[in-house]
């Protein structure tokens, strides 16, 4: 089966309700999974509710944060979702910003890599631990767990729940390799990105310890805009790439490909408190370098550039700056364009 054929999207809407209905077409569609994006909602309640009003799809966190929440209250969140889903849940972790972390939750951060390595591993220990019926220990840099006089009344439906991790560049993808079941890629990684930088670390990483190729899977994100409108549908998706242009750890994404100095002043309008002006440093070359626009099939000759690389595809809608009606009619249109129902 070719990554075009195992399709994901993000379940995004304004209410519960409009979340179900985008889950419920994408799964009539025979899309593979829908995940749950925690930016603006929760990622755990979201995947709690979208499983429960679905019956095959699967649902995922695309991304839960890693370390704004204990192992053992994620590992039992995913144990829950997963029984709930009926075995349909995908665990996605990431390390999220550096700066929210801290500010925002109040969070140790330390050396991103290691410690979302020590969280996949913790977790994973939990849930094996639980499945088994015994206690569970974990000991690391940044975890020491001693749990005991614990166990699961009901076991796991499964003990092995797939882990995605996210990565923009080489030291997590490499970290993906070494520890997790997949790997979710930035919508805004180019395909030239993808092969120099993203799928030689996460082989090493696979090389290293001792696993197949087969048993990981790729599943890199783009920012899609099908529009027949070619103009709004750039507009849109601008937007995202300036809300990503205004984070530095993206900065070497954009000097791959020339757009490093759009990319600072992007950064220094929003420092600024100019909106507009941020979307206004993105010229029309830094979003096609970086988005599909346009029509069905120049979309899926985009897509296609980086679907060579990977195992299944995650097509996303512009969510930043746009009219939530908007965000929905792009997702809308994936599920139109991508799905096997088309």
């Amino acid at each position: 089966m070719s990554a075009l054929e195992r399709v994901s999207i993000g379940i995004m809407g304004e209410t519960p309700e409009d979340m179900a209905s985008l889950a419920k077409k994408a799964e009539a569609a025979g899309l593979e999974c829908g995940w749950a994006i925690e930016l603006f909602r929760n990622a755990f309640t979201q995947t709690t509710f979208l499983g429960s009003r679905t019956e095959s799809i699967d649902v995922g966190t695309a991304i839960a944060w890693g370390f704004v929440r204990s192992p053992m209250t994620m590992a039992m969140s995913a144990m829950d979702i997963d029984e709930i889903s009926g075995g349909r849940f995908r665990l996605g972790l990431g390390p999220g910003v550096k700066r929210l972390n801290e500010t925002w939750h109040n969070a140790e951060y330390g050396r991103p890599a290691p410690h979302l390595r020590e969280t996949i591993q913790a977790v994973r220990t939990i849930i094996h631990a639980a499945a088994a019926g015994e206690a569970a220990s974990f000991k690391g840099e940044y975890y020491d767990l001693d749990i005991k006089g614990w166990y699961r009344a009901t076991p796991p439906v499964r003990a092995d729940i797939p882990i995605f991790t996210a990565a923009v560049q080489k030291g997590m993808s490499r970290m993906a390799g070494d520890v997790a079941d997949g790997l979710i890629g930035h919508p805004l990684c180019s395909a030239r990105w993808i092969e120099q930088e993203i799928v030689p670390a996460f082989e090493l990483g696979l090389s290293r310890s001792g696993r197949e190729r087969s048993s990981f899977t790729y599943l890199p994100s783009i920012c899609v805009a099908i529009d027949d409108d070619y103009q709004r549908g750039l507009d849109a998706a601008r937007r995202t790439v300036a809300f990503y242009s205004t984070v530095k750890t993206y900065l070497p994404l954009y000097e791959l490909h020339g757009f490093g100095q759009n990319a600072v002043a992007a950064g220094e309008a929003f420092r600024r408190g100019d909106i507009q002006g941020v979307a206004d440093a993105i010229p029309d070359e830094m979003v096609e370098t970086y988005c599909a626009v346009g029509s069905p099939d120049q979309v899926k000759d985009k897509v296609a550039e980086v679907a060579q690389f990977a195992d299944a595809i995650f097509p996303g809608a512009p969510t930043y700056f746009i009219p939530n009606e908007q965000i929905t009619e792009y997702n809308e249109r994936i599920i139109e364009v991508f799905g096997k129902n088309e």
